[in-house]
């Protein structure tokens, strides 16, 4: 799973005219390495499935960590449809082993 990135802020069609706050970051326990963790679905994209695999604050001021499940990584079989292969799974949630964190230092 790689987790989302915080941007900068830059790009979109804002023009430029303001500083965009920073996005507030998972401040929980960290994931455990080869553990196999129950995702909530929160998206749905061609090239993936974005997972919360651990809750954020039940007061929402820090969100979960979430992370992406790449289309590859969801059948044994090549998967053509995302949306479809997972509506047609009729489920809210996935069971995924959290693979450790990118390059980047990033979950």
């Amino acid at each position: 799973i790689e987790s989302l990135t915080s941007g900068s802020g830059g790009g979109g069609r804002g023009g430029g005219r303001g500083e965009r706050a920073p996005r507030v970051e998972y401040a929980g326990p960290d994931a455990e390495e080869g553990k196999t963790y129950t995702g909530k679905i929160t998206g749905i994209h061609q090239f993936g499935v974005f997972l919360e695999i651990l809750p954020g604050a039940e007061d929402g001021t820090t969100p979960g960590l979430e992370g992406l499940c790449h289309v590859s990584e969801l059948h044994i079989e090549r998967v053509r449809n995302c949306e479809g292969f997972i509506r047609g799974m009729n489920t809210e949630t996935l069971e995924v082993v959290y693979l450790g964190k990118n390059k980047k230092g990033q979950h």
